[in-house]
């Protein structure tokens, strides 16, 4: 008669070993998604803003291109922001209030679809929340085309003039003890206005005048 097998019971303390080695990785695995989930998204309150400067009414800009082989330079005023005062101070705004940001790019689009980069007015700058901040300083577009043309009398205006405004921002704003994160974010103005003046020859003076809207 053939002898069976008896199976011995676990011992206790055999038991307790193999649990104390898959607690740990239990333990680790059940962290992952804590931690990602404690990185805020990037806020979508932030928008592109007009303050108010210098006493100009908000989005009020002007400028003048001397034109010399039918191209100019045309330089947009400081009348440009960041407008935060969506995000509101709150106990679902994680954020603290201020904030910096760094202007990577900003884009001249003219009414002919050419579009012209800004080497002026990049660089880092400053914000808070509930306000509207201006940059710290206006952009510059150099060697636009600016055709031969008149404005018949100021009836019915130059042909060519700037209708949007385009900056590249990368914010970093702070959350928790010595935590941060960086929000790049893309800000559009329309820019709605006329031009005067006449270029003949390659050679005139334009100048341009309007408001602007986030």
């Amino acid at each position: 008669m053939p002898e069976i097998e008896t199976k011995k019971p676990l011992d206790r303390r055999t038991v307790l070993k193999g649990a104390a080695w898959a607690t740990p990785v239990v333990a680790a695995a059940a962290a992952l998604p804590m931690a990602s989930a404690s990185t805020p998204a990037c806020p979508t309150c932030i928008k592109a803003g007009l303050p108010l400067v210098g006493g100009l009414i908000a989005g009020a800009w002007t400028s003048q291109a001397i034109v010399a082989g039918n191209r100019g330079t045309i330089a947009m005023p400081a009348v440009f922001g960041i407008d935060a005062t969506a995000c509101g101070i709150s106990w679902q705004n994680i954020f603290q209030p201020a904030f910096t940001f760094i202007i990577t790019q900003a884009t001249l689009t003219m009414s002919d679809n050419r579009t012209y980069n800004s080497s002026v007015g990049l660089g880092a700058g400053a914000g808070n929340i509930s306000t509207i901040g201006p940059f710290a300083g206006g952009f510059v577009f150099n060697n636009v085309v600016l055709p031969n043309g008149i404005d018949a009398g100021g009836l019915i205006g130059y042909g060519t003039k700037p209708t949007k405004l385009t900056v590249t921002v990368k914010t970093t704003l702070q959350y928790g003890i010595g935590l941060s994160i960086e929000c790049p974010m893309v800000l559009n103005w329309d820019l709605h206005g006329f031009a005067t003046g006449a270029v003949a020859f390659g050679l005139g003076t334009v100048n341009f005048s309007g408001t602007a809207t986030a």
